[in-house]
């Protein structure tokens, strides 16, 4: 029997928003762009929009929809993140998905004592050093706020100092102005071999905000349109709270975000046609009853599967969450909330997904959770991987050859592909017996052993010596 016409692969199939919707939401935006307007707080921007066309009105600018057509006909529609050595490393295109830390937390759960306390210089270079060692983490940024950061220089250049000597792998940066964004950028030019070798094999992508409701900054602005004159890949991603920063409806807060978003665009397209630019948003809710930003909530799972789904509809690169949660330490809660998002994450397709490690509502990060999430991203990998159907599969010869009464453990077909499932390397398989002899530990003591061991034996690749001088003299 030839089933050569199958496909190769059964895989899980997720969809939140039709074509119909999609459309409504863009349609909806385009209305807002053109009636309500969004806020430019930046006299270079609101010169580049009043020249090509756009209503400008003090500060306000109202945007008719062919600016924002012309933005999204000519900002690319994937982008290729490289390693420290220009090698591909993240394909942003599709639903190819990627997955890294988040930012500038206050503090960090401590792996040996357990306290919850400040980040110092060194925390977070060991936070660098564990991430570059686990396989399913293909990004990082910064994880936290140290406490020790020298006199007179900025924290962001300090921080990314210490980033591009602890890990190999690209970077997502955030910075306070355009001189911090100015300066990482230098750094990793000395990195990588010059400016025009960093926009050939970008090494690392800007994370900025509007100021929600419909406003963009002076700071926000100056740092995007440097973007894109250097060419380096940008997200400019909302993070507004429904109920407070944003409308109480989810469709509202698409609308909302989606003009801050494409009000962004067209700038960064008008500066620079065809910069690389990426599509997110964070669109979360506050919690009427704790006054907290909500990480975990059903709601903010759907508003990023449809800000993924929007993105691939204007055929943009896309930005996600995952490996975040709004528990305090690492605990049952905050394993559930993980899985929930790195699910979400893959079945949604968003390509770069950020934030592994957050706790507390994006206050805390725990190395424990940077680990699990780790795994958790594997176990995701096959889940989506799917049922591969095809002739050798549905294994017709093989239940001939095996029959009635048979066992298929010493078939050759076994012993071919036992290794194409997942085997965990922190979840536990065993007997009670058995893992009562191996030591009885629980996942947490597993996840805080991981983290020990990989902190007391990885060191990432060095950079030269003359070459980290040459970064420490570009920082201010």
């Amino acid at each position: 029997m030839n089933r050569s016409s199958y496909a190769p692969y059964a895989t899980p199939q997720f969809a939140l928003l039709s074509e119909s919707q999609l459309e409504e939401i863009h349609l909806a935006t385009l209305e807002v762009l053109r009636r309500t307007g969004v806020r430019f707080h930046h006299q270079g921007a609101l010169e580049l929009l009043r020249r090509a066309g756009a209503f400008v009105d003090g500060n306000l600018v109202k945007f008719p929809a062919s600016l924002v057509e012309s933005a999204l006909a000519s900002a690319p529609r994937r982008i290729v993140m490289c390693d420290r050595h220009g090698e591909p490393a993240m394909l942003l295109e599709g639903r190819r998905t990627y997955f890294g830390t988040g930012s500038d937390t206050l503090r960090l759960l401590d792996p040996v004592t357990g306290e919850r306390r400040p980040w110092t210089t060194k925390d977070i270079c060991d936070s660098y050093r564990l991430c570059d060692a686990l396989p399913n983490i293909h990004f990082q940024m910064s994880n936290g706020i140290p406490n020790d950061v020298p006199e007179g220089i900025s924290l962001y250049q300090w921080q990314y100092l210490h980033l591009l000597q602890h890990t190999t792998k690209p970077i997502v940066f955030v910075c306070n102005d355009y001189a911090d964004a100015a300066n990482i950028i230098e750094m990793a030019s000395i990195v990588v071999g010059g400016k025009e070798r960093l926009r050939e094999c970008p090494l690392i992508l800007l994370y900025s905000e509007p100021s929600s409701p419909l406003q963009q900054s002076e700071t926000a602005i100056d740092k995007l349109l440097l973007m894109a004159e250097t060419s380096t890949p940008v997200v400019h991603s909302p993070g507004p709270m429904m109920g407070a920063t944003a409308p109480i409806h989810m469709a509202g807060g698409l609308v909302m975000s989606n003009a801050e978003i494409l009000s962004a665009l067209v700038v960064h397209q008008l500066k620079n046609p065809g910069a690389p630019f990426v599509y997110g948003a964070g669109l979360h809710h506050m919690d009427m009853k704790s006054m907290q930003i909500c990480y975990a909530s059903p709601e903010f799972q759907l508003t990023k599967a449809a800000v993924a789904e929007l993105g691939r509809y204007y055929g943009l690169p896309t930005w996600g969450y995952a490996g975040c949660s709004d528990a305090k330490v690492m605990d049952e809660q905050a394993a559930a909330e993980a899985m929930l998002s790195v699910i979400m994450a893959k079945l949604s397709g968003a390509n770069l997904i950020h934030d592994m490690g957050y706790m507390e509502s994006g206050l805390t990060v725990s190395l424990e959770m940077i680990v699990l999430t780790d795994e958790l991203v594997a176990l995701a990998d096959h889940l989506i991987k799917g049922i591969q159907v095809n002739d050798e599969t549905l294994s017709v010869g093989i239940l001939h050859e095996v029959g009635p009464g048979g066992n298929f453990l010493a078939h050759p077909s076994t012993v071919s592909h036992f290794r194409d499932f997942w085997f965990p390397s922190l979840s536990d398989r065993y007997t009670y017996e058995d893992w009562q002899a191996r030591g009885g530990q629980d996942m947490y003591r597993r996840l805080n052993q991981r983290v020990r061991d990989i902190l007391a034996s990885h060191q990432p690749e060095p950079l030269p010596k003359e070459t980290v001088e040459r970064m420490r003299a570009v920082i201010g």
